[in-house]
C-alpha cells in the first residue's frame, strides 16, 4: 500500500516545504538533491539541474536548466489551457530558454542519481517505459488533498512525450488509477464532438501509480456555449441515459450513503438534512442520468481547430449522475477562478442561473434548481471525504461558502409544492 504521500504545511513556507518533499519521493536515496547556485556547473555523470521558476519559495514549475531546447519545450508546452495572457507570457519564456537567457537564472536545484539508478528515480523508471533519452519537468500546485506530482516527458529537443501523474498515498493512487481506467474506456468510443488523451503507459513505481498520458496542443478556448454543451451531452450519453424520478434512482441512494460515511459529521449531518428535505420535490420529479467527466473546468480542456473540446484529467469520470453536472461546474469553477468571483455568490450564481445553464443540454428549468443543488451537494460531499479542508484546500471550507448556500436554496425547493 501507498504510503502516508507527499504533505507540506499550507502557511508559510508551504510551498517550498512541498516541493522537497516532492523530489525527495521522485528522487529517492541514494540520490543527493541540493541547492546549485548560479555559475556552478553540474560536471557530475548523471546529474541533473533544474531551473525553479519563479524561485524556490513560490515553486510553481521545474525546468531542466539543459539541454536548451528541453527547457523552452516544458515552458512552451505549459499552460496549454491558459488565457493569452499566461500563454504569451511562456512563449516568451521559452523563447528565453532557447537562446540562453534563462541560464542567469538564480534558483536551480541539482539531483544527483546514485549509483545503479536505472529505475531507482522517476527519470529512470520513465525512461525504462518511455525511451532512453527521456527528460523531465516538473509542476508544483497550489495546496489540495489530491495534489500529486505531475510532470512532463521531454526529448532532449524539447518535444513533449507525454504528461506523467504520480500517485504518491491512498486517494491520489485511487485518482491514477480510476483516470487509466477512464482513459481506456475511452479509447474506445465512438466520440467526435470530444477527445480524450491516449493512454501511454500505466504502471506502478515503488509503490506509486503512475501515469503516462498525451498531451493535448495549445489551441484556443470554446468560442460559446453552444460546442461546450455539444461535448458535454455526447459524454453524458457516452453510456446511455436513463430518466427516472431523483429519489428513486441509483445514485440518490449511493450519495446518502456516501455521506452517512463522512467522518465530519457535524457538516455531513447538514448535508443530509438538505437531501431529506428534498425527498419529496426528488420524487416527484424526472431526472435524465449519464455520465460526467467529473471535473470538467476552462483550465482541464481546449479546443482544436475543427471544435472538437480536448479534455484531460479524467481522474473523476463516473457514470449514473445526473446530466448536467459538468456543465453546472464548469460555470461554477470558471466563475470563482477565471473571474475572481467571491465563491458564495459564485455558488448562488450557478443555484440561480441554474435553467440557463442546463438548457442547452436539454434541462428543463422545472429541474434545473434541482440538479444544481444535487451537484453542490456532490461537491460538498468529495471535499469532505478528500479533506480538502486539512489539506489547506483555498476551497476547502465548505462551511464558509458551499454549505450556506446549498442550506437555503435546498429549503426553499423542499418548500415548494413538487
Amino acid at each position: 500500500m501507498p504510503g502516508p504521500g507527499v504533505k507540506a504545511p499550507a502557511g508559510r513556507g508551504g510551498r517550498s516545504a512541498y516541493l522537497w518533499a516532492v523530489l525527495r519521493v521522485l528522487w529517492p536515496q541514494p540520490a543527493h538533491i541540493m541547492r546549485h547556485g548560479y555559475g556552478v556547473r553540474a560536471n557530475t555523470p548523471g546529474a541533473t539541474e533544474f531551473l525553479v521558476l519563479p524561485s524556490e519559495n513560490r515553486a510553481t514549475l521545474l525546468i531542466p536548466a539543459r539541454p536548451r531546447r528541453a527547457a523552452a519545450g516544458a515552458l512552451r508546452n505549459y499552460k496549454a489551457s491558459g488565457g493569452t495572457r499566461d500563454r504569451l507570457q511562456y512563449r516568451a519564456l521559452a523563447l528565453a530558454a532557447r537562446t540562453g537567457l534563462t541560464e542567469v537564472l538564480p534558483h536551480r536545484i541539482r539531483i544527483e542519481s546514485g549509483p545503479a539508478a536505472s529505475a531507482a528515480d522517476i527519470t529512470g523508471y520513465l525512461r525504462a517505459a518511455l525511451g532512453p533519452d527521456v527528460l523531465v519537468s516538473l509542476h508544483i500546485g497550489p495546496p489540495r488533498a489530491n495534489r500529486k506530482p505531475v510532470l512532463q516527458a521531454l526529448t532532449p529537443g524539447g518535444e513533449i512525450v507525454g504528461f506523467v501523474k504520480v500517485g504518491v498515498d491512498s486517494l491520489t493512487c485511487e485518482l491514477v488509477r480510476a483516470e487509466a481506467a477512464a482513459l481506456a474506456f475511452l479509447a474506445d468510443a465512438r466520440l467526435t464532438r470530444l477527445r480524450a488523451p491516449r493512454l501511454l503507459h500505466h504502471g506502478q513505481w515503488r509503490d506509486h501509480e503512475i501515469l503516462v498520458q498525451q498531451a493535448f496542443p495549445a489551441s484556443r478556448p470554446a468560442r460559446n456555449d453552444a460546442e461546450l454543451s455539444a461535448a458535454m451531452s455526447e459524454l453524458a450519453g457516452i453510456r446511455g441515459i436513463r430518466s427516472l424520478p431523483a429519489a428513486q434512482s441509483q445514485y440518490w441512494g449511493g450519495l446518502r450513503s456516501r455521506l452517512q460515511a463522512l467522518t465530519r459529521r457535524d457538516l455531513a449531518g447538514s448535508l443530509l438534512e438538505a437531501l431529506d428535505g428534498l425527498e419529496p420535490v426528488a420524487g416527484a420529479t424526472n431526472l435524465a442520468f449519464g455520465s460526467w467527466h467529473g471535473d470538467w473546468t476552462p483550465w482541464n480542456m481546449t479546443m482544436s481547430q475543427h471544435g472538437q473540446a480536448l479534455v484531460w484529467d479524467w481522474e473523476r469520470f463516473e457514470t449514473g449522475v445526473p446530466l448536467g453536472y459538468d456543465a453546472v461546474h464548469y460555470n461554477l469553477n470558471g466563475a470563482m477562478v477565471r473571474r475572481g468571483i467571491p465563491a458564495e455568490r459564485a455558488a448562488q450564481a450557478v443555484l440561480t442561473e441554474s435553467p440557463g445553464i442546463l438548457r442547452p443540454l436539454g434541462v428543463g428549468p422545472g429541474e434545473a434548481g434541482l440538479v444544481a443543488t444535487l451537484y453542490l451537494i456532490e461537491i460538498a460531499a468529495r471535499y469532505l471525504h478528500d479533506g480538502q479542508a486539512e489539506a489547506g484546500a483555498r476551497l476547502g471550507r465548505i462551511d464558509t461558502w458551499l454549505l450556506p448556500v446549498l442550506v437555503r436554496h435546498a429549503r426553499r425547493l423542499s418548500e415548494a409544492k413538487p
